[in-house]
């Protein structure tokens, strides 16, 4: 009778063991390592943000500047240029969009600016008689 309520409870332990592993398991999610296109779309958004950061400084820069923000607005389009057939790089390629038209922008203001700044050309008085 011993030997049969030590099996008994032997049983019931490992019954016990096992529902709270099943249960655990049903409530963590499975991890998995991401798979060669998630590592992909990981690693270029990780790109994205560090060109983000970069980026921002050397605007930050020459914010004052019309040609280093033509220049900046080049290398936006020539990005733009190389990711056209990029199906993945849709984020990169709607940065460079957005960062393109905020340079025209800024350009727009800093010629406005100029031309206030300029003083009107002088005309001559024509001779009185």
């Amino acid at each position: 009778m011993k030997k049969l309520a030590i099996a008994v409870g032997v049983l019931a332990i490992v019954f016990i063991v096992f529902m709270f592993n099943v249960l655990r398991a049903t409530q963590q999610g499975v991890t998995a390592a991401p798979d060669p296109l998630e590592a992909g779309r990981q690693k270029l958004h990780a790109q994205l943000v560090a060109s983000e950061q970069r980026e921002s400084e050397i605007e930050k820069q020459d914010w004052n500047s019309i040609p280093l923000l033509h220049d900046l607005i080049n290398a936006h389009q020539e990005r733009m240029g190389k990711l056209a057939g990029n199906s993945q790089a849709g984020e990169i390629v709607a940065h460079d969009r957005d960062a393109a038209a905020r340079l025209e922008k800024r350009i727009q203001e800093l010629t406005e600016q100029e031309s206030q700044k300029a003083p009107a050309p002088a005309t001559q008085a024509a001779p009185h008689d």
